[in-house]
């Protein structure tokens, strides 16, 4: 049986260490918009759009695949690491060096040459990051997550160093330039984070995973074999989704942009403030969806293969609980203060608009990620693919036909964006409708319950700021912190609850 310690712990350590890189890249956002200004903040989109759908289609599902297998067999799980981490890391060289020769050619396809220089920028991280994501996918395997979630610090704190360095320095060369800069900042944290976890390897610390033990190195039969490369190509499917969704939305929602009447430079900024503002400030919540559903990966995964059905229903049924009230409450905070968010971070109300239309973000997209990792943990990738693959085509043609209406801007591509979320995550539901079935009551009592709260903390919160006069930016905080603290307190007694059941 699970430990509630273990659990309680390792999803601390994981929150913990994803909120921290969150929120470094939160603040180099900020940095990045005050710095380059919308149009700017547009061609970095546009770079980043295809560095992570060459990563994707490169590193694949190996990671995800990998941590499931050591999660039930360390020594498989070893040996597939080293075959696959030569595999990538020779891949990840070559095609950096493509990337880089053929850099003024993606430019074009991507309807921007002054993307050329930020694309040769990005090659050395493509040679790179695929095989430190593999490195990290072994030790969620046998749950190091202590030494991820460092490497992780690690990699954002030195990218952001470096991006503020060569971004402020490279300033007076022009904004082509100046991405291009921001880009190398990627590379310099991918190298620092891989070295730090190469030493880990060769330590002492992972003696006891029999690294240097000549039974542990036995052949592994080829059946194996084929089903780790099946098992990582269908998670690949699933996971090149959502970034060939963005490259392509770097394609078509520019180019629509201009059919409703904007000139180049202003359908630029405009894509920036969508995907590089107001979308970054959506998604923050998600970091404790994403925390539960990667902690839970492969303890539901053990279930699953252990034959402990009811254990793993039990398990995916809590989280999804848990998930769902949080994504709720975040919705109301980003809907009703989608301006002071707004103001707040990027000192003006540009984002006010696209934080609002895609309030919903965080509770369709926790609900898709988790859903999406238990039925990879029950054996079913199709599921998800297929989900995804409809939601994408819907997205991509609402973006196409709605963003060109004058006026409808913001509203198109929120719509774009959520309708890829929302079919995605329904389509997964209805394959978990056994996991889900006995938590629809609870799921209507906890929204209620997170709505009267919100209310209860928003009344608060007023008779606090009327006894002390604050400004309004410090009443904002004060206000949200309120609403999301009464909230956590709710859901972790709720969890707490759920998961004393799971034990007994």
């Amino acid at each position: 049986m699970m430990r509630l310690p273990d659990l309680a712990k390792q999803m601390a350590l994981r929150t913990g260490a994803i909120f921290l890189v969150k929120v470094m890249g939160f603040f180099s956002r900020i940095f990045l918009f005050r710095l380059l200004g919308p149009e700017g903040v547009g061609l970095y989109q546009m770079a980043y759009s295809a560095y992570a759908l060459i990563l994707t289609g490169l590193t694949g599902g190996f990671p995800t695949a990998l941590a499931l297998v050591t999660a039930s067999n360390h020594r498989q799980g070893l040996q597939l690491f080293k075959g696959t981490g030569i595999f990538l890391a020779l891949s990840g060289i070559v095609l950096g060096y493509y990337v880089y020769v053929l850099a003024p050619r993606i430019s074009v396809l991507l309807g921007n040459t002054h993307l050329e220089f930020a694309l040769q920028c990005i090659a050395p991280a493509i040679a790179a990051v695929p095989f430190l994501t593999l490195l990290r996918g072994f030790l969620q395997g046998v749950e190091y997550y202590g030494y991820i979630a460092v490497s992780e610090i690690m990699e954002q704190l030195v990218r952001i160093v470096v991006m503020i360095v060569i971004a402020t320095a490279w300033l007076k060369f022009g904004t082509p330039y100046t991405v291009g800069g921001l880009m190398l900042g990627a590379t310099a944290g991918a190298l620092v984070s891989l070295f730090f976890l190469l030493i880990i390897l060769v330590s002492s610390a992972i003696h006891k995973l029999n690294f240097n033990n000549r039974s542990a190195m036995q052949h592994l039969a080829r059946p194996g074999i084929l089903i780790f490369v099946l098992s990582s190509l269908s998670i690949l499917a699933t996971r090149l989704i959502v970034p060939a969704s963005d490259f392509l939305d770097a394609l078509i929602i520019p180019h629509r942009l201009q059919t409703s009447g904007f000139n180049s430079a202003e359908a630029i900024s405009v894509y920036g403030i969508i995907t590089g503002m107001a979308t970054m400030v959506v998604y923050i919540p998600t970091l404790v969806s994403f925390a539960m559903s990667y902690t839970l990966s492969t303890k539901i995964t053990a279930d699953w293969q252990a034959g402990r059905k009811d254990q793993f229903v039990r398990q995916t049924g809590s989280a999804m609980e848990m998930i769902w009230l949080w994504g709720s409450g975040s919705a109301l905070v980003l809907f009703f203060y989608a301006g002071e968010l707004s103001n707040l971070i990027f000192s003006n109300a540009s984002a006010e608009t696209g934080i609002r239309y895609m309030a919903l973000a965080p509770l369709l997209s926790g609900i898709r990620e988790l859903s999406t990792v238990a039925l990879w943990a029950s054996g079913d990738k199709k599921t998800p693919l297929i989900g995804l693959i409809i939601g994408t085509v819907c997205s991509l043609t609402l973006n196409y036909y709605l963003i060109a209406i004058p006026g409808f801007t913001y509203a198109g591509a929120a719509i774009g964006i959520l309708s890829l979320e929302m079919i995605a995550a329904l389509w997964n539901m209805n394959a978990l409708r056994t996991c889900t079935r006995g938590i629809r009551k609870g799921l209507f009592s906890g929204t209620m319950v997170i709505i009267l709260l919100f209310a209860v903390s928003l009344f608060l919160a007023k008779l606090t700021s009327q006894a002390v006069h604050l400004s309004s930016n410090v009443q904002s905080i004060g206000e949200m912190t309120i609403i999301y603290g009464l909230m956590s307190l709710y859901i972790l007694m709720r969890f707490l609850k759920n998961e004393r059941r799971i034990i007994v």
